[in-house]
């Protein structure tokens, strides 16, 4: 009794896997053993035969990946007698007790190809003589679920695993986790194993903030075989397709000739969100909108030329007077939108002025870094860039107020385009590339689109004609730049903001730095004299400047 309470079984699977040692896959050879392999099989719910293979790839894996070479060393016999036994091993997998990899970087692995190892879980229940562990393994909460799901995918592309592997292993997991909502809703609304990792995949996507997938890119991930690679894009594409057609998935219509996107639907969506219903964002505020109604109010100070400029902008962002626009727009035969790009130094307040012109206007707002959509697989940056666009579309058709979209600090595809005859930089060679899907999105785009660079020189020229609004902000001038010290801290005099605005030649954004880091010191000592602090503060971090700008104001 003693002993059933406290099994050594990892010691039991090494006597077996020394008994087995030699004995020509005859497993008659091992009744010196016989107890200890009852025990394995009982506490893992397996047979004679898997449970001697199991001990063996357990005793061998702990040093290295178990090839059927090795284990044809180990038993002295040929491999052939081994992949007889495939179907043992395969058992053992389904029950998640062993996992097969695929060393060879290639599309059709061979037999000498595969190798298995055990999971560390089965090490640790077997360790404690807790089968409870087993269970606790597989029966996950659902992030986990998908992200082992996707785990699995992601093996799949780097070719450790095969399709049939990816999906016997789904089918393992799916079974483990029946009792989460959404699992049993995929389970039963599919029949097929490809359509249910599909979805899960694609949940997957969707919990961690990005609304659409590039399902090519999807297909060429999932599968080892070309020919269901082209069959499933074509039936997805055309709409045939079991996640089309039952309503799990939908297509996002793509200007782009060669754009393949699809989405969870709403009413999947709304299952996949069923235990978070807080996270869970109305379908036309699918791609993490900053809704105007969060924004707080700023007043933001510019020359009187830029000001008058953005009023202008402001007015005709106005819902209906943007409608009227459009429509005069496509009388006359041009795209019914308004793109403009803000250009200045850093803290000129490009992008604050964009959340104001968004909170007046009330009009949401869909950010974007272009410049972090670089990618080291090919074609997959462009990709991205239209993938951006597409969502847009499909937000603001589903919108009654169109909303914004926000291109923050564009810089690096703003720049002139490279001569790629001069240059071999495969870095290049994606920039110019992403720079044209760029250029072909400006051309046909509808809606309001807002770009900010810091760049003042060296724009491309062909956006020159793309953008149709091009404001500049400059940095303040003293007079500026003292109103807004008053703006900010009311309980300076108006000397002491003229003083400031004087001696240091400085940003907005700066000059709120500076207002927060005065605010902190006031707040851990009340004595400190506001103008000296302001005036230490500066000068340790810009010093005092004499040079005169051209431009406003001097």
């Amino acid at each position: 009794m003693d002993e059933l309470l406290n099994p050594n079984h990892l010691a039991r699977l090494e006597s077996i896997s020394r008994m087995a040692f030699k004995s020509q896959m005859n497993l008659s050879a091992l009744a010196k053993v016989q107890g200890d392999i009852d025990s394995i099989a009982s506490f893992l719910g397996i047979t004679y035969t898997q449970t001697v293979l199991f001990a063996v790839i357990a005793d061998l894996s702990l040093q290295r990946t178990v090839t059927l070479e090795g284990l044809a060393r180990h038993f002295d016999c040929s491999v052939l007698r081994l992949v007889t036994s495939m179907k043992e091993t395969e058992c053992l997998e389904r029950k998640g007790f062993v996992k097969r990899l695929i060393r060879r970087k290639g599309r059709r692995p061979s037999y000498n190809d595969i190798g298995f190892t055990v999971p560390a879980f089965v090490i640790d229940s077997l360790l404690q003589g807790d089968p409870a562990m087993l269970e606790a393994a597989t029966r996950l909460d659902l992030p986990a679920f998908l992200k082992q799901i996707t785990d699995l995918i992601d093996e799949r592309e780097e070719n450790t695993i095969g399709t049939a592997q990816v999906l016997e292993e789904a089918g393992f997991l799916i079974a483990a986790n029946k009792q989460l909502p959404f699992v049993s809703y995929v389970d039963n609304g599919l029949k097929s194993m490809l359509s249910k990792c599909t979805v899960f995949a694609f949940s997957f996507v969707r919990l961690k903030g990005q609304t659409s997938v590039d399902f090519e890119s999807f297909a060429n991930s999932l599968f080892d075989d070309l020919s269901q690679q082209l069959e499933f894009c074509q039936e997805l594409a055309s709409g045939r397709h079991e996640l089309v057609k039952t309503g799990f998935i939908k297509l996002i219509a793509s200007e782009f000739e060669d754009g393949k996107s699809a989405t969870l639907s709403l009413r999947t969506a709304r299952e996949l969100y069923r235990s978070y219903p807080n996270l869970l964002k109305p379908e036309n505020d699918r791609s993490g909108l900053i809704d105007y109604k969060s924004l707080k109010n700023k007043n933001l100070l510019f020359y009187p030329d830029l000001q008058e400029q953005l009023n202008l902008l402001e007015d005709i962002m106005k819902p209906s007077k943007f409608r009227s626009y459009c429509r005069q727009l496509k009388r006359n035969g041009l795209t019914s939108g308004i793109t403009a790009i803000f250009s200045g130094e850093p803290g000129t307040g490009k992008t604050e002025e964009v959340y104001q012109l968004a909170r007046r206007t009330k009009r949401s707002i869909m950010m974007v870094d272009l410049s972090q959509m670089r990618s080291k697989w090919f074609g997959e940056s462009e990709k991205r860039v239209k993938q951006v666009f597409e969502e847009y579309e499909a937000i603001r058709k589903a919108s009654l107020v169109e909303p914004i979209l926000l291109i923050n600090e564009a810089d690096g595809l703003l720049t002139r385009r490279i001569d790629l005859i001069a240059s071999n930089e495969a870095s290049d060679r994606v920039t110019n590339t992403m720079q044209n899907v760029l250029l072909q999105a400006l051309e046909n785009f509808e809606g309001i689109l807002i770009a900010t660079t810091n760049l003042t020189g060296n724009l491309d020229r062909a956006y020159e004609r793309r953008f149709s609004l091009r404001l500049n902000f400059p940095r303040p001038d003293k007079h500026i730049r003292a109103s807004i010290w008053k703006e900010k801290l009311p309980d300076l005099t108006h000397e002491e903001a003229r003083m400031l605005g004087e001696r240091f030649e400085i940003s907005g954004g700066e000059i709120d730095n500076q207002v927060r880091k005065v605010l902190l010191k006031k707040v851990l000592n009340k004595k400190d004299d506001l103008y000296l602090t302001l005036v230490q503060g500066c000068r340790e971090s810009h010093g005092f400047t004499t040079k005169k700008k051209i431009g406003y104001g001097n």
